[in-house]
């Protein structure tokens, strides 16, 4: 490639994009079909896999991808999930694999990122981080994504007087990525205009706990908004209730990624009730283990969130009403 041309190239033309999901159709299934039957061949110890077993594995790919329609092209990790399945069925004496035995393989052919995630949950119970019942004011479960795996993530909120005379700051402590901070400074812009009190005296602080494996993306920016709004208005946030969504400065939830996966590990941390963008409704594909287990609202605005969010927040989702529509 001619260096002139390589220059004008993002990564210099080192980096190379590659799709990470394609439609779910018939066609497409089919290859999955046939990279199931590569790797048992390839592996040439394990058995075959039953219909329902093959079905299970494109499922999988079908949660892996996270968007409805779609099916992951991260063929490395599906490949584990098969030979680690195989496995079982060996140890199990089947003749072959079975949808069972897939089910019981996602436990260890889980990533690395997602058996961190799980230490940092099993932490955070440990230590009472996580709260969730009863009504705390300017604190809200928020959820994030670790490499493939959710986790729970715990957002307070505290107003106190500035201490620049000039203007008021909106600060967020935590490891926040470039995406997450820009994220927290435009929920200010919405700050200033819902909350119909003169703010311009006082400081925002927001920390993000325990954020020990970072936070990146702007999927935050909805419990961000709830967890502040909770502390001007001194009103109580329900804690059996987590939430994810990115948050328009017209308070407006837009989708975001990794629905599903945040959704299974609010259910591992005893939440009862999520709420998430309108628009990812038909993403979640739920584990049949996790199903019937939480209550999934979803929400098209920030009004629909504080309203289920909320303890005796009426007058709030009143004054916010007025404002948004």
């Amino acid at each position: 490639m001619h260096p002139a041309l390589r220059s004008r190239i993002r990564g210099y033309g080192y980096e190379v994009f590659m799709k990470e999901m394609i439609d779910d159709t018939d066609e497409n299934r089919k290859k999955i079909v046939q990279f199931v039957a590569q790797e048992v061949k390839n592996d040439g110890k394990i058995p075959h896999f039953t219909r329902e077993a093959v079905e299970e594995i494109i499922r999988e790919a079908k949660r892996k991808a996270g968007m409805r329609d779609k099916m992951t092209l991260r063929f490395r990790e599906l490949g584990g999930l098969i030979r680690a399945s195989g496995d079982l069925a060996l140890e199990r004496g089947h003749r072959y694999v079975t949808a069972k035995d897939v089910l019981a393989g996602k436990k260890s052919a889980r990533t690395l990122e997602q058996q961190i995630g799980d230490v940092y949950l099993d932490r955070k119970k440990e230590y009472n981080i996580l709260v969730t019942s009863g009504g705390r004011v300017g604190r809200v479960n928020g959820l994030a994504v670790i490499g493939e795996g959710g986790t729970v993530l715990p957002i307070v909120a505290e107003v106190a007087p500035a201490q620049s005379k000039s203007s008021a700051e909106i600060m967020a402590t935590g490891k926040l990525g470039e995406i997450a901070k820009e994220a927290v400074t435009n929920v200010s812009a919405l700050f200033k205009k819902i909350s119909g009190k003169d703010i311009s005296r006082h400081d925002i602080h927001i920390q993000f706990l325990q954020t020990y494996e970072g936070v990146e993306g702007d999927s935050a920016s909805v419990s961000v908004a709830v967890a502040v709004i909770s502390a001007i208005e001194h009103i109580e946030v329900r804690q059996d209730v987590a939430m994810t969504g990115s948050l328009t400065v017209r308070g407006e939830v837009l989708p975001v990624g990794g629905v599903t996966q945040k959704i299974e590990a609010a259910i591992e941390a005893g939440i009862k009730e999520v709420i998430v963008p309108y628009s990812n409704i038909k993403d979640v594909l739920l584990e049949k283990k996790y199903q019937g287990k939480i209550t999934i609202t979803p929400a098209k605005t920030l009004i629909d969130v504080l309203k289920h969010s909320l303890i005796k927040g009426d007058k709030i989702v009143e004054k916010m009403r007025e404002l948004i529509d």
